[in-house]
């Protein structure tokens, strides 16, 4: 019987994983453990931290006892990255003219009353509203940022605040080629093809982890991530603590399929010809061998909520199955493949009914671009100026006929020219600080409007599922700003369950940095810069 890939692996992953092998055990790998091993290496020469638990140190070490060229001083330079890192600070008493979470979400979360059936409605492509032209923006020469704009008096869009601070700069990385919209289509339909393990097996297989969330192993939407898009442990973050309480007995491998982005997800990303181009620790964003750059992350982040009951199943090829229950007794499952992307999803209901949100277990036909309708020119809801009953009918709209057919999740998520099937809500009034993803607090108000929309909607409908964007300007480097658009997703998202108890698992994000330009400029247009919010259920379950 052929072992199994973990089985494989099991050598190098004592290393990986912190393990205590020696160096005569490393010198009797084989040459397949080898492999494993060199690929790791990539992941520790691009710096930053290191993914959940991977020991750089160790790699290196095993890699010279095998006669291998481990790389000028791999491992002094990661010395101190791969320990793990406390958990979130607590947080502490606002300060007296702070404005609060709790604050915020009893000010702008109305009761729950009865809801009437929203009639669907047919939106108008409309073209997109007016934006102030801004003056040239000063694009820095060392941070590979978005640059920060001068201030517009009346009615001011979204602006990069100035970030008094030194920002690292990004290894360069080449630009990524364009391709056509077919092209786009075909190398996803490519990634698609391998199956995953968790979709197969029944819920006793496989090795299962428990654990109830706590409230400091939360991100909140006005915190910040600790590391920046280079992977640097940020100032304020590195007097922590090093966390000293007994782990439980956790399996280190569990650890690493539970936060998603740890050896087993890189094992299988690199093993297939992709390459590392940018590492922060919580994504990881990589080329594959057609060129194409994609950012991976565990999508199972927005459901951690503090009280969850979350039961993790782990299989030998990196899929995991997750089931989290919540305090009202909500029941949501989903299925990651290897590379964290979400495959499907369910809730059970308290009352006992089940809803299968999205499911791409199920094999899905290819998608031919030039078949497709032609979507509107870039059919846009404005949010800063739409009124309440405008948004609630584009969160109804149906915007294009004659799809006869459905579309997995990774084909909407994906391929531009599905996803604009449908409205995009543009989402221009949160202002973020440069190179920061924190929505302050006082800010959650400019959601209000949209948060309680999705909220209604998802009452009204228990399968609906929204797609939360972030887009960035063209200035600046292509995986950075594909990094940080996603880091922003995360955080609307965040915002929209934190205040108006929008579900997380209706939310899916995806960050998609200078791909998708709503003005095709190489320069810091700041419409450019901008959260997005689409309602894909139509193109799930078919129009």
């Amino acid at each position: 019987m052929k072992p199994s890939r973990l089985m494989i692996s099991a050598g190098v992953m004592s290393l990986v994983l912190g393990g205590q092998a020696t160096a005569q055990e490393a010198g009797a790998l084989d040459a397949e453990q080898l492999q494993q091993l060199r690929l790791f290496q990539q992941v520790c020469a691009v710096g930053g931290t290191p993914p959940t638990d991977m020991d750089c140190d160790a790699i290196a070490r095993a890699l010279e006892a095998a006669g291998e060229d481990a790389g000028t001083d791999l491992g002094a330079k990661t010395k101190d990255k791969n320990k793990k890192k406390d958990k979130k600070k607590k947080d502490g008493e606002p300060k007296a003219d702070e404005i609060t979470a709790d604050d915020l979400r009893d000010k702008l979360t109305p009761p729950v009353e009865a809801l009437d059936p929203e009639p669907t409605a047919e939106i108008p492509a409309r073209p997109p509203a007016e934006t102030p032209k801004p003056d040239v923006a000063e694009t820095p020469v060392s941070p590979p940022a978005e640059a920060p704009q001068p201030d517009v008096a009346a009615n001011p869009p979204v602006t990069e605040a100035p970030d008094p601070q030194p920002t690292a700069v990004l290894p360069a990385a080449p630009e990524p080629e364009a391709l056509d919209p077919q092209a786009q289509a075909d190398a996803l339909q490519r990634l698609l093809q391998a199956p995953a393990a968790a979709a197969a097996a029944g819920r006793g297989d496989g090795e299962k982890v428990e654990e109830t969330v706590d409230r400091d192993d939360v991100r909140r939407s006005s915190e910040d991530f600790d590391t920046t898009l280079t992977g640097e442990v940020k100032k304020k973050d590195k007097k922590k603590k090093k966390a000293d309480k007994d782990d439980g007995g956790i399996d280190p491998l569990a650890g690493v399929a539970l936060l998603g982005l740890g050896a087993l997800v890189l094992d299988h990303v690199l093993s297939d010809g992709g390459k590392v181009v940018s590492n922060s620790g919580d994504r990881v964003v990589v080329e594959d061998p057609q060129g194409q750059v994609r950012v991976l992350r565990n999508d199972d982040v927005l459901l951690r909520r503090p009280g969850a009951e979350v039961s993790t199943i782990r299989f030998d090829d990196g899929s995991t199955r997750n089931i989290v229950t919540y305090e009202d007794g909500t029941v949501v499952e989903t299925i990651r493949a290897a590379d964290g992307r979400v495959l499907r999803r369910s809730r059970l209901l308290p009352g006992g009914d089940e809803v299968v949100l999205f499911d791409d277990t199920q094999t899905s036909a290819p998608v031919q671009v030039d078949l497709l309708p032609a979507a509107p020119d870039r059919s846009r809801v404005d949010y800063r100026n739409a009124e309440a009953e405008e948004l609630a009918r584009a969160l109804q709209a149906r915007n294009v006929t004659g799809v006869n057919r459905t579309f997995s999740l990774a084909q909407i998520r994906n391929i531009d020219a599905v996803r604009h099937l449908v409205p995009e809500i543009t989402v221009d009034t949160i202002t973020f600080e440069t190179n920061s993803a924190a929505i302050r607090a006082e800010q959650a108000e400019q959601l209000a409007t949209l948060g309680n929309a999705l909220r209604n909607a998802i009452l009204r409908n228990p399968g609906e599922v929204f797609l939360i964007e972030g887009h960035t300007d063209a200035a600046g480097g292509y995986a950075y700003n594909l990094a940080l658009s996603d880091r922003r997703a995360e955080s609307v998202a965040l915002a929209l369950t934190e205040y108006f108890d929008v579900p997380p698992e209706n939310m899916v994000l995806q960050g998609y940095g200078e791909s998708d330009l709503l003005i095709p400029t190489q320069e810091a247009e700041r419409a450019n810069r901008r959260a997005a919010v689409r309602r894909i259920t139509p193109l799930l379950n078919g129009w």
